[in-house]
Order: structure tokens, then C-alpha cells, then sequence
């Protein structure tokens, strides 16, 4: 368990998560399942304050950044080109919001774990 917290304390897990959100919300979108888009939007922004609030302790500049992150993709996907079957989406950009949220008692649990186990 050190060992994952140890990994999770570097920047990688965070940066690259936040990548995967990029090219993942980037690709086109015509043959993928119009289902539980919004479920996987609060997976994936839960992830990103989940993986960033190990970086630093100001959880509220995370959570503003991670709200200002999921608008500035849908702009993106916007601009995209028709092919691409993408658009902006005002609740897409909600529920990246609500996943940021929950990405913090998320971490909260998370470290409290952590810290039980090691003890």
C-alpha cells in the first residue's frame, strides 16, 4: 500500500489521467454508446481531483481548474469537425463538475484508509 500511495504522490498518475481525458473526449464519437455518457464523465473527472488533490492540498483551486477543464473540452469538442460527431454539451460539462466533487471524498476515504492499513 506504501508503495501505490507513494506512486500516486508523483505527478504521472495525475498527468496522464488528464491526458486520457483529452484524447478520450477527442476521438470521434459515432460508434460509441450514447449510454451512460454521463456516468462516465463523473468516473472520469472523479479521477482527475481524485489523482491532482495528491499533488496539492488546495482542494478548491483543484476543483476550479477540474470545472474549467470539463468546459474547455466541450469548447474543444465544439471546433471539432463534423466527422468527429461531437458538440458542446452544457450537461456534459455538469457532470464532469459533479465527478470533480466526488472525486474528493473519494481521496478523503482514500487516505484515511491508507493511513489505517499502515499504521
Amino acid at each position: 500500500m506504501k508503495q501505490l500511495t507513494a506512486l500516486l504522490q508523483t505527478k504521472y498518475p495525475a498527468i496522464i489521467w488528464t491526458i486520457l481525458i483529452f484524447i478520450l473526449c477527442t476521438l470521434p464519437s459515432k460508434h460509441l454508446p450514447d449510454k451512460g455518457d454521463k456516468s462516465l464523465h463523473l468516473i472520469a473527472f472523479a479521477g482527475f481531483t481524485f489523482f491532482w488533490f495528491f499533488q496539492s492540498s488546495r482542494y478548491w483551486l483543484i476543483l476550479i481548474i477540474a470545472v474549467l477543464y470539463g468546459i474547455g473540452i466541450e469548447y474543444w469538442q465544439a471546433i471539432l469537425p463534423a466527422s468527429f460527431h461531437r458538440g458542446f454539451d452544457w450537461y456534459d460539462a455538469l457532470a464532469d463538475s459533479i465527478g470533480a466533487i466526488i472525486g474528493f471524498p473519494i481521496y478523503l476515504i482514500f487516505n484515511r484508509l491508507t493511513k489505517l492499513l499502515n499504521r
